[in-house]
């Protein structure tokens, strides 16, 4: 997987990001990462911090130390204030997403003077709807506790599988479930962005499914279903330039 990059991150100044495999060369050193746990804490970085023994799922700073998350097949999502003075690093699974992640940093933010309006936010890749079977009862639990979010409109989900969004070099799967979904993980992700104050323009996502667009890219699910598969991981960084 070469090293990626968003546009609408890449145009602020001092600002330096990317999406790449955990051991790319281009990545910078010493790159601090919390302990990663399925929850909505996003905490500040300090310098006595050792990387991965803090547990969190985001952690942003105003420093000039690199930081990032790890993922493979979540969402990993930077932000940056648009005069980027402040950047973050958040994981976004189904749990941490459901439990309010994006508006706790959304709230560091504010606390630091950026509203969301005054913001810049990317989403690399991750997995697509094309590729994420869930359960009957997991569809019922998310209406119950988020149908809020799409009273009005579609749901993140469709019944059907959807093609996907990029020419696949891998199979999607098949279904695996009687009754099942193909969640839009992305899509929630939008929805909860917008929800707290943030515009779509100011978000840029990558289409990259992370189980069907390439091998070389970290996918969880596909490697249990292929479990010979080689464990890899997706580096998420961000760093205000020195």
């Amino acid at each position: 997987m070469p090293l990626q990059q968003a546009n609408n991150l890449g145009a602020i100044p001092g600002v330096d990001h990317g999406f790449c495999l955990i051991d790319d060369p281009l990545r910078p050193e010493e790159v601090f990462i919390c302990k990663q746990v399925h929850s909505a804490s996003v905490i500040e970085w300090q310098a006595d911090q050792v990387a991965n023994t803090v547990e969190a799922n985001g952690v942003f700073t105003r420093k000039h130390q690199p930081i990032a998350v790890i993922t493979a097949d979540c969402l990993p999502i930077l932000i940056a204030s648009n005069s980027g003075e402040m950047v973050a690093a958040v994981h976004g699974g189904w749990k941490g997403l459901q439990r309010a992640i994006i508006a706790n940093a959304l709230k560091r933010f504010a606390a630091e003077g950026f509203a969301a309006d005054h913001l810049q936010v990317a989403i690399g890749p991750s997995i697509k709807p094309c590729c994420y079977e869930v359960s009957e009862e997991f569809i019922a639990q998310f209406q119950a506790d988020q149908g809020h979010l799409w009273r009005d409109g579609q749901a993140p989900w469709r019944f059907e599988q959807p093609a996907p969004r990029l020419p696949a070099q891998i199979a999607p799967p098949h279904a695996r479930q009687t009754g099942s979904a193909w969640f839009d993980l992305t899509g929630y992700g939008l929805m909860l962005l917008q929800a707290a104050g943030v515009k779509r323009e100011q978000i840029e996502v990558s289409e990259v499914c992370t189980y069907c667009t390439s091998p070389t890219f970290a996918s969880y699910r596909r490697r249990t279903h292929n479990p010979e598969e080689a464990k890899t991981l997706i580096y998420s960084w961000i760093a205000r330039e020195a």
